[in-house]
């Protein structure tokens, strides 16, 4: 009896395995439940045809760059500016101690007032020695027609020699005179512009203390932002010193180095795009600036500017990124939709529709553009590739493809 139920338990054991089993003398059949399915829509990968890129590493380096420095020595008093701080040229940063240049002002105009005042009397004292001028010459003419006179009185024997000879000295005197107002005029005149020279000294020191005074005021070069401030409140600052610099970085630069190779390739004003970022990509639109005429005498390779415009300023000078410049060549390559995505930068998979069961593959990607993404390896032309629920899809999952 006992090895007449093993037997039975044997036997119910095994038709329980094959889906069949035996009731009160009946064989029912086991209908196993159909897996769920997840619906997905479908996309195919295809060929598409893209211009050859080529690839650079670069470093962002600002447009252009002023030094804040000062043109008068002095001790600084002020400082108006932080690391960091967006200035516009002109902006005042930095006053230094201007005390003794007032004073030298204040002293250099007591000058000028002097030198004019002495051109003043100058010019007094030759109107006065023309005057007297006019007067000699009037009276040298009198004494010569009165000396004409006497002489012939005296050729006449109407008067004495001694008569004659008083004429003679009279008009001798005259003439002396005479001489000695030409000579004050020209003393006038010298003294004139010995005054109008000194005028004009004292003018010209008036204008350098002057300018001087406007140079304690130490103003921004250019637009942009303040990097590398290197002054405090009560040092001396040298004439010259780099007290900061002001980077314009709008717009920047992406700085690549080419090789003598790829120089065919490139020209100014050709279009790129500039990638930063390497979890999170950011893409900005550039054009080549600018390419240097002569090749590093060493690496053998031509700096490249690549402008960007950089309106809103997140970019700064310093970031490293990526530079891809568009060729006139052109090659097909795999794209998909990028709704086909999913995973992280180095680890994208997507998954393929095969023949209804969703098969995840691991891709290497190109380049993003207007919504396809490159497929360098893991996907053929022609494969269905699922475009939606691949966040929550599992290798294997059977999948129906719906088309709304």
């Amino acid at each position: 009896m006992t090895k007449m139920r093993v037997l039975a338990i044997v036997i119910v054991l095994a038709l329980a395995g094959t889906g069949v089993t035996t009731i009160m003398g009946k064989t029912e059949k086991t209908i196993e439940a159909a897996p769920n399915k997840v619906s997905v829509k479908v996309s195919e990968a295809k060929n598409v045809i893209k211009n050859s890129t080529l690839s650079y590493k670069a470093s962002l380096e600002a447009s252009q760059e002023g030094i804040v420095s000062g043109k008068v020595g002095g001790k600084v008093v002020q400082v108006m500016f932080e690391n960091g701080q967006y200035v516009s040229q002109g902006d005042t940063l930095i006053k230094l101690d201007d005390q003794d240049i007032k004073n030298h002002i204040a002293s250099s105009e007591a000058k000028l007032k002097a030198s004019e005042s002495q051109v003043t009397s100058s010019e007094s004292q030759l109107v006065s020695s023309q005057t007297g001028l006019q007067k000699m010459q009037l009276s040298v003419d009198n004494a010569v027609r009165t000396y004409d006179r006497t002489k012939e009185l005296f050729n006449g024997g109407a008067i004495s020699m001694v008569e004659l000879e008083s004429a003679e000295t009279t008009v001798s005197n005259a003439k002396s005179d005479l001489e000695s107002a030409k000579a004050n005029i020209e003393t006038s005149k010298a003294s004139i512009k010995t005054a109008q020279a000194n005028v004009t000294a004292a003018q010209v020191d008036l204008k350098i203390l002057t300018n001087s005074l406007a140079d304690t005021i130490i103003t921004a070069p250019l637009t942009g932002i303040i990097d590398e401030k290197s002054v405090s409140l009560g040092q001396y600052a040298n004439v010259g010193a780099a007290l900061g610099k002001v980077k314009t970085i709008s717009p920047i630069y992406a700085v690549i180095e080419v090789d003598q190779n790829d120089m065919s390739s490139l020209k100014i004003g050709q279009s790129a795009k500039v990638k930063v970022g390497s979890i999170d990509i950011n893409y900005y639109d550039g054009i080549i600036k600018s390419i240097e005429a002569s090749a590093d005498a060493t690496s053998r390779v031509f700096r490249c500017k690549v402008e960007v415009a950089n309106l809103d300023q997140t970019l700064k000078p310093g970031i490293y990124a990526n530079v891809d410049i568009v060729g006139d060549q052109t090659s097909e390559v795999i794209a998909v939709t990028t709704d086909a995505l999913s995973g992280n930068q180095g680890n994208y998979t997507v998954f393929v529709n095969d023949k209804g069961v969703a098969r995840k593959r691991i891709v290497s990607i190109g380049e993003i553009t207007k919504g396809l993404v490159e497929i360098k390896d893991g996907v053929k032309e022609a494969d269905s590739v699922i475009i939606t629920n691949v966040n929550t899809l599992q290798d294997g999952d059977m999948v129906s493809v719906v088309t709304e």
